[in-house]
């Protein structure tokens, strides 16, 4: 025969041409038809390729009283037994339409005609049927008396194949009718009866031994049996989602609901009518790009190349483009990133990558992907490798060893690595928040120093919360700069996250491509010759694909594998054949067909990887592959078939990365899994993950992705562990959105298994997070789950602690006497329990609670309680209790302490939290020491300048060894009132340090504190006769304090603002603000002489 490459003959036997090397046909074993290299099964008869040429015996029927009785057994039916896959293939999920017909009248037909005349009558009958099942490429199921299940898009997927189980109805009438009138009987006209319903099925073999063979289970075949004996004789019923897939094509009279013997609820049901005269186009779905010249992008391109453009002279530019999967995204960001390349305007422009993962991304995941490309870093890459090279970049952006330094542990974080010193151990999780932000926005001005920056970020529908919430910190923060975020995204009714009034924003939704433009896309692929001689084909090629670049692809594609279409030197053309059922109808259908044609050890090395993900490396699938010596052969298999690709520069095949071409074909692949396959899979992929991670990931990636994997297996408690570990992780640096996604997964990998210690803790940490997120009903309803469980198990403790949180929940809400009752069942509780600790927590948040509501004795007294309930662990050894233990006596001590000022009794106020901070430096809580600190500051500037003055220098060098840049700014603040009050050193140390806490506040965006040293430089102004910078310091304040509607901060404003317009002689003005600061005191109780004095205790 001849190469079907090349034309060279090639002699029997051989698998490849030896001239070009192109895999050749092989025989059907069965029928001897030529069949591509990598068809499973053969197209003309339905054997399996790999089938030996051997005789298949049928096994004598089984009578059977309830199925089949033996007078309606087929002695002579028709062989189907060709079409039917091995029963031990791969069982699998998909999406299948059944088929359902049965014979109207036929045991009145068996009374009337002899039994040898009905059994011809039956197998001319299965023959004619069986016809018009393979004539659309439908697979006969098997024969139930009178009956036949056929089924469409089982065990290979056409993608339309629901439009061609209609059609097949339709003929097996019509040849069912023409049987009638010529084959001897009653004179009864045959009819049948059809029900076609499409939906989710389980194949595989069914049976056992002899009996064991190919077929299909699931509510799907029970409601298409429902609907055929629901049909009338002659009609032909189908279910909703039939209707839906092919009302395009077909016309239909709706029944309405109906509710199916058997069957629960109803179902939407319509009868057939007739194929319509001029069907319209089917829609489309999801998909991608086409790798081609870019075809009718070229406004928006343009728009891109603008928006850099100004980009580079100093205006930073936020672009998105949006559209649905495969509408061209991808695509064009590839084409815009060449032509950035390649115009010398461009010629300095840095270009760092990111593309976000649909298994979702780990706190800072895409900004940390942003970070890992500036640094080359690779995805095998260890802890110490992936240090080295942060290093590495912040050596090239010129930041100096000091600098380095400090950032370095807060990058750690956004890789989601840990950090080996320790460094940020004692920083609140709010303010190491804010110092990431700043160390992000650091290095991003650094490389803006160096040269204008191209920041993309692909599918940011996936991306983590916190960093939307860094890239838009960061475009807010930078918009007089040379920077440029391109960011591409799916439509959503919700994508504001990084909506800015301070940038321009440009927003380019991508539209499907105008007929023209397909045409020329054709073209581009195949030549202009093909496009203009394959007429009608194109046509349809361009019908179906709706203008969606890559259903364009995913048709050429199915056209070329199935021989449609072939090249001949660097020409295309069409060949003779099957043209249309070629072309697919969804992606769905398109991507599955693919599948099914790989050979079956390949289609299990698909499904493995994709098990693990999009993007997978080849030393894991090996760790969880069944067949570990075919991996480099099978994925090479995968790749010559488009399945996958390697990532460039990944390495060996040892190490060697791949991904999926497309996300949709990944997740197509995943879910025609079996449940319990890809169960079991993830539990393979989860035990080779921590044999490579060790017994402690490092990593928040791998902590996610071992969660991910694990929850989806038969370990579930296992994934739910390492989620939480995830979760607790991101809850350390206040990534609190993405730490309730992780809890939330946690959870849901729980299921319904009973309240286990693992189930409550993640709900209640779900609560703690939805409460201050806003989400009240939503933690009111885990607490409450909780502390039902608690109360069962006899748990005295801890239903007092989820009381309390309760509590706080409804205070919040300002309905207090719920809250007080919620306090007092915790009181009750914990009455003669030994739980000091918690009995200090709720003593401690009720006294929080007085000093709100101005009842400041009442707050001393309940914070006398806290303290008197730990007293006396606080001298225990530092274990983990111990600490708890004593932070909770130095947050009481400081609470005492302000409530003690607002008393007007300053010297035990400083007595109290000089204890405070006492212990807190024992204990190694230098966080709570730094709060001490401040509040000690507020209280000597009264009483002695000179000790507030020490104090505060104190605290800052304490905040500044443990990196907490939030204290920073406070002490700096309070050094400026000390020294501004009773000394002379205001403008050479007071001045600077309160100029250097406005300067921290607004770099980590600060804004409950930024008004305190606004207020403190404009009192300085005020008090050295510049009025005019004062005003302007105490509005700005003034509009900082509004947002968060503190009162200890709107009243300094106030207060001050009245003053100043006191001293220009604008009385009006002055009069308004003298009333607001009034009532501000009147509206929350307050002293208005303690807030003049100790304005700023925390």
């Amino acid at each position: 025969m001849d190469c079907s490459g090349c034309g060279f003959e090639v002699e029997s036997g051989y698998a490849f041409c030896p001239k070009c090397g192109r895999r050749q046909p092989v025989p059907c074993a069965s029928c001897g038809y030529l069949c591509a290299p990598d068809f499973e099964f053969c197209p003309k008869c339905g054997a399996s390729i790999g089938a030996p040429a051997k005789a298949v015996e049928r096994p004598a029927p089984t009578p059977s009283r309830t199925i089949v009785p033996p007078s309606r057994t087929p002695s002579l039916l028709p062989n189907i037994e060709g079409d039917r896959p091995h029963p031990d293939s791969d069982a699998d999920r998909r999406t299948v339409t059944v088929l359902f017909a049965d014979l109207c009248g036929f045991t009145t037909l068996s009374e009337q005609l002899d039994p040898e005349v009905m059994q011809a009558l039956q197998n001319e009958l299965f023959k004619e049927l069986t016809a018009a099942v393979r004539n659309f490429g439908g697979f006969v199921d098997k024969f139930i008396g009178d009956a036949l299940l056929a089924l469409f898009g089982a065990p290979v997927a056409h993608e339309d194949d629901p439009e061609r189980a209609l059609r097949a109805a339709l003929d097996m009438m019509a040849r069912t009718a023409r049987l009638g009138e010529s084959a001897p009987h009653s004179g009864s006209p045959l009819l049948l009866h059809i029900g076609i319903n499409t939906g989710p099925v389980v194949t595989g073999g069914l049976g056992i031994g002899t009996a064991k063979s190919y077929s299909v289970t699931g509510d799907t075949v029970n409601t298409a049996q429902r609907l055929q004996s629901l049909a009338a004789p002659g009609e032909v019923l189908v279910g909703e989602l039939t209707h839906r897939l092919t009302r395009h094509a077909f016309s239909y009279e709706p029944l309405g609901d109906v509710v199916l013997r058997g069957k629960a609820g109803s179902v939407l049901v319509h009868r057939l009518d007739a194929p319509l005269a001029a069907p319209r186009a089917a829609r489309g779905l999801e998909a991608l790009g086409l790798s081609a010249p870019i075809i009718g992008r070229g406004a928006e391109l343009h728009r891109m190349l603008a928006s850099l453009d100004q980009a580079c002279g100093g205006s930073a530019q936020l672009v998105r483009l949006v559209g649905e999967a495969g509408i061209g995204k991808s695509r064009l960001v590839k084409e815009f990133i060449a032509r950035v390349g390649d115009e010398d305007r461009f010629r300095n422009v840095a270009v760092r990558q990111a593309t976000c993962s649909p298994l979702g991304e780990q706190s800072f995941g895409a900004l940390g992907a942003v970070v890992r490309s500036a640094a080359g870093m690779m995805q095998s890459d260890n802890g110490d490798e992936m240090r080295a090279k942060l290093a590495g970049l912040l050596t090239e952006l010129g930041l100096q060893d000091e600098e380095a330094k400090r950032l370095m542990p807060l990058l750690y974080h956004v890789l989601g690595l840990g950090d080996p010193d320790a460094t940020l151990q004692h920083v609140e999780p709010e303010q190491l928040r804010r110092q990431i932000l700043y160390a992000v926005r650091t290095i991003i001005e650094r490389r803006l120093a160096l040269s204008p920056l191209l920041i993309v970020v692909e599918d940011l529908h996936w991306a983590d919360a916190v960093s939307l919430e860094a890239l838009r910190f960061v475009m807010d923060r930078l918009e007089r700069t040379r920077l440029m975020l391109l960011v591409t995204h799916r439509p959503a009714p919700d994508n504001d996250q990084l909506d800015s009034s301070r940038v321009s924003h440009t927003a380019l939704r991508l539209s499907p491509l105008n007929s023209d433009d397909g045409r020329r896309l054709l073209a581009a692929v195949f030549g202009e010759g093909w496009v203009n001689s394959a007429g009608e084909l194109v046509d349809q090629i361009l019908e179906r694909a709706g203008g969606n670049p890559l259903f364009v692809e995913e048709i050429v594609r199915g056209l070329i594998d199935r021989g449609v279409l072939m090249r001949e030197g660097h020409r295309w053309r069409t060949v003779a054949g099957e043209v249309a059922t070629g072309i697919p109808a969804t992606i769905q259908a398109m991507l599955l067909a693919r599948v099914d044609r790989l050979p079956q050890e390949v289609r299990r090395l698909a499904q493995e990887a994709a098990v693990i993900g999009p993007r997978f490396d080849a030393t894991l699938l090996k760790s969880v592959t069944a067949d570990p010596g075919r991996l480099e052969a099978g994925c090479e298999l995968l790749c010559d078939a488009e399945i996958i690709e390697e990532v460039a520069g990944s390495g060996s095949i040892s190490s060697q990365s791949y991904r999926f071409t497309q996300t949709l074909l990944q997740d197509v692949i995943y879910q025609n899994l079996l449940l319990q396959r890809r169960t079991d899979i993830h539990g393979r992929v989860g035990a080779a993950l921590e044999r490579l991670c060790g017994d402690k990931p490092e990593r928040l990636e791998d902590l996610t992705v071992l969660g991910h994997h694990f929850a989806q297996s038969a370990e579930r408690e296992k994934g739910a562990q390492y989620l939480q570990a995830a979760g607790d992780r991101a809850r350390m640096i206040y990534a609190n959105d993405d730490a309730l996604r992780f809890y939330e997964r946690a959870l849901t990998a729980l299921g319904t298994i009973g309240q286990t210690p693992l189930k409550l803790a993640v709900a209640e940490r779900i609560a703690d997070l939805s409460g201050p997120a806003g989400r009240r009903e939503v933690a009111h309803q885990h607490y409450e789950t909780v502390l039902q469980a608690y109360r069962e198990s006899g748990d005295r403790v801890a239903s007092a602690r989820v009381l309390r949180k309760i509590g706080r929940l409804l205070w919040d809400v300002g309905k207090r006497e719920n809250a007080e009752s919620r306090y007092a069942e915790a009181a009750a509780l914990l009455d003669g329990a030994d739980a000091p600790i918690e009995q200090a927590h709720l003593w401690q948040e009720r006294g929080r609670h007085a000093c709100r509501s101005g009842d400041h004795a009442l707050a001393a007294t309940w914070a006398d309680a806290a303290l008197d309930s730990v007293r006396t662990l606080t001298t225990e050894h530092v274990s983990e209790g111990g600490r708890e233990a004593t932070l909770v006596t130095a947050e009481a001590l400081n609470t005492k302490a302000v409530a003690l000022a607002r008393l007007g009794r300053n010297l035990e106020a400083v007595r109290q939290v000089e204890r405070s901070i006492e212990l807190a430096e024992a204990a190694g809580l230098l966080g709570a020491a730094c709060r001490g600190y401040t509040n000690l500051g507020v209280l000597y500037t009264t009483i002695n300048p000179a000790k507030a003055i020490e104090v505060c220098r104190r605290g800052l060098e304490v905040a500044r060894r443990i990196g907490d840049s939030g204290f920073q700014a406070r002490l700096l603040a309070n050094l400026a009132v000390a020294c501004c009050t009773f000394t002379d050193r205001c403008p050479t140390e007071g001045v600077p340090a309160a100029e250097k806490a406005i300067e921290i506040d607004k770099a980590l965006d600060q804004r409950e504190h930024l008004p305190v040293p606004l207020i403190v430089l404009g009192q300085i102004h005020q008090c050295s006769g510049r009025p005019e910078l004062a005003v302007g310091l105490f509005e700005e304040a003034l509009d900082v304090a509004r947002e968060t509607d503190e009162p200890q901060l709107l009243f300094p404003c106030y207060d001050g603002l009245a003053t100043l317009n006191l001293d220009l002689d604008n009385l009006v003005e002055a009069e308004r603000y003298f009333s607001l600061a009034q009532g501000i005191c009147a509206q929350h109780g307050l002293d208005p002489e303690t807030l003049v004095v100790l304005p700023f205790l925390d």
